[in-house]
């Protein structure tokens, strides 16, 4: 038996953001609070929304001078 269920981790607030281009991490951070990640593989501690299309729309953008480490926008800890 195969059982297909919406992911979670796509969705913010039971609610699904749908992919689109943002002005500034600032925006993103509207829809998406701690950052956009590209897989669960790259979420570890940071909790950022896993979206693929979304991160593929603003990774060159908003993400491609911090590097490739798979998440967008993500909150940076003051030290």
């Amino acid at each position: 038996m195969l059982v297909l269920a919406a992911s979670p981790a796509a969705m913010v607030q039971g609610k699904q953001i749908p992919a689109k281009k943002y002005s500034s991490c600032a925006a993103l951070r509207k829809d998406f609070p701690k950052g956009l990640a590209f897989s669960a593989f790259f979420v570890e501690a940071t909790g950022a929304t896993v979206n693929a299309k979304a991160y593929n729309l603003n990774w060159k953008a908003l993400g491609g001078l911090a590097g490739d480490d798979g998440i967008i926008c993500e909150q940076v800890a003051k030290k």
